[in-house]
């Protein structure tokens, strides 16, 4: 497989080029020092440990509650991503050319694999933002009490707010670049494709959670149906992608806004009446503070519009106001013990 596409190199040039025809084919390692922006090694660093972290707390869910949908939870985001990645890479080897074609261009990072296409924070962060959405929104007890499609919707809220931060810091910081004459990249939500916003940061992990609820949740730990969480994670995306397709930029703009507020007003419904007691713990509070934390010292560095600023920032307190309410609960319990 010839890994340069005319489209690949014009882009990589943007950040630097990056010599694909010469890149391993799998893996890639490269001193951390010499990336571009000590920004680099950082993210990797966090979303990383977030994995890793978000990995022991499944494994202590399963064998202090015996339920195992956390731990298969956290792999099927593993098959998401290594079924999602690929063909976003390499569009003219999986016929994607012509309706999608190359969506963005990561930057070299420390571990790339896949001829420099895939970086390992990449790999890392599906299942370091999805299960941290999950876990948050499990603390409040709405995943137990209300309708799977309901808990779903929280979690997809959840990590849109998240993960909006790190979309919107992005392209400023040269972690990657987008394509502008992609198809899909039109309209922009600040310095974001709002396909990404929608589609990516909402519908994915809208999917995820509700697919971990159907067949993961209250049943045996099976590897098919870890796989079939995965597998079907992009369902989800096509359905909230179908009704886009007969429209132009506006209109798409249009129908994306549409689903992404009835998201947010299934999780206002859920959340209705307040949170009821739920899942104890300290790992999800803590996470999604190291989480905003690091993101706030990595916005220093970054260049962005001030539009794209506007909405990462808008993102942080919606993620910075589920936390509050996560640590005002920690205290509680504890001075309750007290």
């Amino acid at each position: 497989m010839s890994p340069c596409h005319d489209d690949f190199t014009a882009l990589a040039d943007m950040l630097g080029g990056i010599d694909c025809a010469t890149a391993n084919p799998l893996v890639t390692v490269r001193d951390p020092t010499t990336a571009q922006s000590w920004t680099q090694p950082v993210l990797e660093l966090l979303m990383v440990a977030l994995a890793v972290a978000a990995l022991i707390h499944a494994v202590l869910w399963w064998r202090r509650r015996g339920d195992p949908a956390n731990l298969g939870l956290w792999f099927a985001t593993v098959v998401y991503v290594l079924i999602l990645e690929p063909p976003l890479y390499f569009p003219d080897r999986f016929g994607m050319d012509d309706q999608v074609g190359l969506i963005f261009v990561h930057n070299v990072f420390t571990v790339q694999f896949l001829f420099d296409r895939l970086p390992l924070y990449i790999v890392a962060l599906y299942p370091a933002m999805t299960y941290l959405a999950y876990a948050l929104v499990q603390r409040t007890g709405i995943l137990e009490r209300r309708n799977p499609l309901l808990g779903a919707a929280c979690v997809a809220v959840v990590f849109h707010a998240g993960y909006e931060i790190f979309d919107q810091l992005g392209p400023g910081l040269r972690w990657w670049v987008w394509n502008p004459a992609a198809p899909s990249n039109t309209p922009l939500l600040g310095d974001a494709p709002l396909t990404s916003a929608v589609i990516f940061a909402a519908a994915a992990p809208f999917g995820t959670a509700l697919l971990t609820r159907l067949l993961l949740a209250g049943r045996r730990l099976a590897v098919w149906r870890i796989a079939a969480v995965g597998l079907l994670t992009p369902l989800a995306m096509m359905v909230f992608s179908l009704p886009t397709v007969p429209f132009g930029p506006a209109g798409r703009a249009v129908v994306l806004w549409v689903e992404m507020a009835a998201l947010a007003f299934a999780a206002v419904i859920a959340f209705r009446g307040g949170p009821a007691e739920g899942a104890k713990g300290s790992y999800a509070p803590a996470a999604g503070a190291v989480y905003l934390a690091v993101m706030a010292l990595l916005w220093t560095a970054a260049d962005a519009p001030p539009t794209a600023m506007a909405y990462a920032a808008g993102c942080a307190l919606v993620w910075a106001a589920v936390l509050l309410a996560q640590f005002r609960r920690a205290i509680a319990d504890i001075g309750a013990r007290l």
